[in-house]
């Protein structure tokens, strides 16, 4: 008999609370959803729980279908992120799982409980593990798993396939290996899912403030891959949208050159800033010169006399060398 494996150290990966997240964000009316539900006093957690609320108007699914389509009144998932490997153990645990939650919540009808994995990709030992405890597993296509284990139904979803079978899956490109390599592959996003992308991280943050930075792993990968995708974002939108709100001198620092004077004429350029601002953020030897040079195409002399004498003299020189 081989010695027991040590308890490992209690930690959560950043693609957890990702998940609960997203989850959260597009659940129907009618459920509720449990994030590390307690299965006991010893730190035994599934990751998340969905329920269906007695007496409550079913809502309808309007995006996650692979997820949402198959619940049952008590959904157990089991969800391995971008960095973890979904293993035949975790057959058994989900197992487990299951039974201490049904004696928990005083389920006796299997028939109400569904089990689910949330990952990149269904392993065969896991499949294999399943089968040697009398269950079966299966893929029906679009990155769907169905089976059962121990009479209860069993669901998985593989991210790396489901998110490619239509719009209302996109996000769950967020969850598979694909990410991590390439998460401007995620884009292009519209409205809604840039505003739940952003959710997404932003749970990861209050989550770890909660916790402490030990509670947390992969936070580092997550991090990446978000900041690569946030500026791919700001990189698609239009500098007009950019600046929306902002005051004269943060525009100036936000917006490049071309950026500032694209589709505007030089008066429009020049709307509410003061002389300082009008010249904020700009590089003295190159910038500055053709913003001077553009404006006083259309305004020379109100322009100049609005500046301190000391750079209408350097405007000035550096026309002059220019001309020569």
């Amino acid at each position: 008999m081989t010695e027991p494996e040590p308890a490992e150290t209690e930690s959560f990966t950043a693609w957890h609370p990702m998940l609960v997240a997203l989850l959260e964000f597009y659940l129907p009316g009618g459920w509720k959803l449990l994030p590390e539900l307690l299965l006991s006093r010893l730190p035994q957690r599934v990751d998340v729980v969905v329920l269906r609320l007695v007496d409550a108007v079913a809502g309808t699914v309007r995006k996650l279908h692979s997820v949402f389509d198959h619940l049952r009144p008590h959904t157990l998932i089991e969800h391995k992120g971008p960095t973890d490997d979904l293993e035949p153990w975790d057959a058994l645990t989900l197992l487990a799982y299951a039974g201490q939650y049904m004696r928990l919540a005083r389920v006796s009808d299997p028939d109400e409980v569904c089990l689910m994995v949330i990952c990149d990709h269904i392993p065969s030992g896991f499949v294999k593990q399943i089968e040697r405890m009398g269950g079966t597993f299966e893929a029906v296509g679009a990155g769907l798993w169905r089976g059962k284990m121990a009479g209860l139904l069993l669901r998985g979803i593989e991210t790396r396939v489901a998110y490619r079978t239509g719009p209302s899956e996109h996000l769950l490109y967020t969850f598979s290996k694909a990410y991590l390599s390439d998460p401007e592959g995620l884009l292009p996003l519209d409205a809604e899912e840039a505003r739940v992308y952003t959710l997404l991280y932003q749970q990861v943050e209050q989550f770890r403030k909660q916790r402490g930075t030990m509670a947390i792993r992969d936070n580092d990968a997550a991090q990446k891959s978000y900041d690569e995708v946030i500026a791919d974002l700001m990189e698609s939108i239009p500098p007009e949208l950019r600046v929306r709100g902002m005051a004269p001198e943060q525009i100036a620092k936000a917006l490049t050159l071309e950026q500032r004077l694209a589709g505007l004429a030089p008066e429009q350029q020049l709307t509410g800033l003061s002389p300082e601002q009008r010249l904020a953020g700009l590089d003295r030897d190159h910038e500055a010169l053709a913003l001077a040079i553009a404006v006083l195409r259309v305004l020379p002399e109100e322009y100049l006399r609005s500046l301190s004498p000391e750079i209408q003299e350097e405007v000035r020189r550096r026309i002059l060398l220019a001309s020569h």
